[in-house]
């Protein structure tokens, strides 16, 4: 229903960064830093790296993409970093959004902050104001009609909200450019990931790009479907668009609160999992020679992530037995081990030995408990199991902030250096740094 929607709508126009408790301004500074690092890390990815040398040739701009020395209009900058924050596998999600906000939202804002010279204070208030709606805007579009993937469907509308707020835009005018940002949701699929077309790594960066345009479109004076954001949306959801989601708990609870970070380069599906093998090995490596088989049992979702062969490294960061089998192999799971270069006969042969069912007792936890058991059997016979309840980096086992930090230092040390990567890292992680400086920074 519209009220929703202009509630939504106002609460945005209206947040200021001193409406926000200290532990949320707090919070916000880490994911801010989370999400410059993946972006930075994932700008060395050739698609996403020939797409910015193709923008910076065609449409050059004033807005950066970071980790390198291009400079583009501020709805292409979005569009490559959106693109390159995804490529990794490594940004920020939301358990209950089921995808992953701040990639939707970040990447328009900072290039519309930084062309406009926006203030710290600014910056942060048009954030978190993006977040807030592109997460609700998700919980309502849970969950998604079979097949479709969340990167791309409602992750606009978030942009629009944010992009909006640092415009300066009236209730009326975000609440028009949130009903022309949802009807630019896109037909994403699931398939796209599992198959492995890389054009998925794309709808994170063209949702911040219709973010943008959206509210250009507003303030010109184009209008949007009544209702637009519920309307548009209602045919990308399994069950129905519950459009009280839009209202809930704003400026009450905080979503950006309970986000997760990832360690683990893949999708998050395959991290329970991940976490699960890393609990089995703490006390004893496990010889990948002497295992007979490995039975995971899991959720839905994560039981359908089944390939065993992966073509490249997208189908591989989607893949439950590749993970497990490169785990394995590596002793590691981050960006090296999906990278194309990693994927080997070796890998494919463990991962082929690899099982991966549902699990009634787990799927009975969702949504709240998204767990992973894991089996090793070994060609003598025995056999080791470990359960997790909640893979780490969520709110119910966080990552400690030098183990962020230590991702962070891992993605940007080797493109812009030691010191650089200090200076990013401080004024990221503060919340207290306009987006120009946070741009001046993150550029080579």
């Amino acid at each position: 229903m519209s009220e929703y929607e202009r509630t939504a709508a106002a609460f945005a126009a209206d947040l200021e960064a001193a409406d926000l408790p200290s532990a949320v301004r707090d919070h916000v500074g880490l994911v801010l830093a989370d999400t410059v690092g993946a972006i930075v890390g994932g700008s060395t990815d050739p698609d996403t790296a020939a797409l910015a040398d193709r923008f910076a040739a065609e449409t050059p701009g004033e807005a950066t993409v970071l980790g390198t020395a291009h400079r583009l209009e501020p709805r292409f900058a979005a569009l490559v970093n959106g693109t390159g924050g995804t490529v990794l596998e490594l940004d920020e999600g939301h358990k209950y959004a089921a995808g992953h906000p701040a990639i939707h939202v970040l990447p328009a804002v900072l290039a519309v902050g930084e062309t406009r010279d926006a203030s710290a204070d600014e910056f942060v208030a048009a954030f978190v104001a993006g977040y807030e709606v592109c997460a609700r805007v998700a919980r309502a579009s849970y969950p998604l009609a079979d097949g479709y993937h969340p990167h791309g469907i409602w992750g606009a509308v978030g942009a629009a909200a944010g992009v909006a707020r640092l415009r300066g835009c009236d209730a009326e005018t975000t609440l028009t450019a949130m009903r022309i940002a949802a009807n630019s949701a896109q037909q994403t699929l699931m398939a796209t990931a599992t198959e492995g077309a890389t054009v998925r790594n794309s709808y994170a960066g063209k949702a911040n790009l219709d973010g943008v345009l959206a509210v250009d479109l507003a303030r010109a004076g184009f209008t949007g479907l009544d209702d637009g954001v519920a309307r548009h949306l209602a045919r990308t959801t399994g069950e129905g668009f519950d459009s009280a989601e839009l209202a809930d708990g704003l400026g009450e609870r905080w979503d950006v609160l309970g986000g997760y970070f990832k360690r683990h380069a893949a999708c998050r599906y395959t991290h329970p999992t991940l976490d699960a093998l890393d609990d089995l090995t703490a006390d004893a490596p496990i010889d990948p020679e002497a295992v007979a088989s490995v039975l995971v049992e899991t959720y839905p979702t994560a039981a359908g992530l089944t390939p065993t062969r992966p073509t490249n490294a997208l189908q591989a960061k989607f893949s439950v037995p590749y993970a497990v089998a490169t785990r394995l192999l590596h002793g590691t799971s981050g960006r090296e081990s999906f990278a194309d270069e990693s994927l080997s006969e070796e890998t494919f042969d463990l991962a082929e030995r690899v099982e991966v069912v549902v699990a009634d007792d787990i799927a009975a936890r969702l949504p709240d408990t998204r767990s992973s058991r894991v089996t090793v059997r070994f060609t003598d016979g025995s056999e080791r199991t470990a359960e997790v309840e909640h893979a780490r980096g969520g709110a119910e086992r966080p990552w400690r902030e030098p183990e962020l930090r230590e991702k962070f230092d891992e993605l940007v040390v080797p493109l812009l250096g030691d010191e650089p990567t200090r200076t990013l890292w401080d004024a990221a992680r503060s919340g207290e740094a306009a987006p120009a400086t946070l741009c001046a920074t993150a550029r080579r």
